[in-house]
């Protein structure tokens, strides 16, 4: 009776330490979707362990059922899932002048790996991830796309908030978004985006 209550502890601490190891190896659940628009389940692993996280220029992937990995650059596939979050590969070019910064959908830009958040209503809520230099803090801000447009903006400017002058400038064939946005009616980028969509969408 000993022995067997002895095998039965093992096994539970064996099955228990599972879950650490996977994720020691930082390896989640997930897909990639090939260029041919096919979906691939397995799992992926797209950034290293905190506390000093590594944002990957290549994510790597291991298809059910095989132990074989493949990494993959932005410009290789359409996108991919992990752990619950969900990218697209886009071509994102960033303009600068005089502290001044504007996004396009540009397809002669290098490609990136953008969290979409959501898509509905012709407006994608994307998130660009980064990871600050000094610290190697893993960051993010988030960015609107209109269908249709090569431009983005960006919804938010660290603590200082919404950057409601780009927002109304991105909006401005919507006046109610534009006049809840000027009487700072709207305080996070959710709020924004859920005035949009009923407010700001032309019926049919």
């Amino acid at each position: 009776m000993g022995n067997h209550l002895c095998s039965v502890f093992l096994l539970l601490l064996f099955w228990s330490l599972l879950p650490l190891n996977a994720q020691k190896k930082g390896f989640e659940p997930g897909y990639i979707i090939i260029l041919e628009g096919d979906t691939l389940l397995g799992q992926v692993k797209d950034r290293s362990q905190e506390p000093f996280v590594e944002l990957y220029r290549k994510i790597r992937f291991k298809p059910d059922g095989r132990s074989s990995r493949r990494k993959y650059r932005p410009k290789d596939i359409l996108g991919y899932g992990a752990g619950g979050r969900d990218y697209e590969s886009a071509p994102l070019w960033e303009e600068s002048s005089f502290f001044k910064f504007r996004y396009y959908l540009d397809p002669g830009a290098e490609k990136v790996f953008l969290m979409v958040l959501r898509r509905q209503g012709g407006l994608t809520h994307y998130r660009r991830e980064f990871v600050q230099d000094d610290n190697s803090y893993l960051d993010s801000y988030p960015l609107f796309h209109r269908e249709g447009y090569s431009e983005m903006v960006r919804v938010t400017q660290g603590v200082l908030g919404l950057k409601r002058k780009r927002l109304m400038e991105y909006f401005n064939d919507c006046d109610e978004l534009v006049n809840a946005l000027y009487n700072k009616e709207l305080k996070e980028a959710h709020e924004v985006y859920n005035y949009y969509l009923e407010f700001c969408q032309e019926t049919p």
